[in-house]
């Protein structure tokens, strides 16, 4: 089985970690929430959140999906995040960048673990992607980012 697993989390303002570790908001003081995309269909692995979707609205800012996804995430972080926020993040993992982009940088991490020295990721999202198979983790990238707002 294949399967597009995409953690997003909010660094809120005042966090003191120097460490953060995608998949433990608690220990990173931050806001998270994972989603899995199976075929054609978007659910949450820790809410409540599912969305029937193509392909298609994977590469439009402007589709259904960013917008539900990117209303879920602002609920959830207490923060405005735009869809193409979460549009210019996807596009990034996915190595094809464009302008809504500009606002995010692939950070070293492992396992999905990256540095916050200095608290430099504060008031930024993040997101994390990987590409599993057969339960075997093919493809990883964790990006961080400032918000449109």
């Amino acid at each position: 089985m294949e399967r597009i697993v995409i953690t997003w989390g909010y660094i809120p303002i005042d966090n003191n970690a120097d460490i953060i570790y995608t998949g433990d908001a608690e220990t990173s003081k931050t806001k998270e929430l994972s989603f899995e995309i199976i075929d054609n269909k978007c659910s949450g692995l820790d809410n409540d959140f599912e969305v029937i979707l193509d392909d298609s609205q994977l590469w439009n800012y402007q589709s259904s999906f960013y917008n539900s996804i990117s209303q879920y995430m602002s609920a959830y972080f207490n923060v405005k995040i735009l869809a193409s926020n979460v549009y210019g993040g996807y596009l990034l993992v996915q190595d094809e960048p464009d302008d809504h982009s500009i606002n995010f940088e692939i950070c070293e991490s492992e396992a999905g673990v990256f540095n916050n020295s200095n608290q430099e990721h504060n008031g930024k999202v993040y997101l994390r992607y990987y590409f599993e198979e057969d339960e075997e983790i093919l493809e990883e990238v964790v990006c961080v980012g400032t918000l449109d707002i």
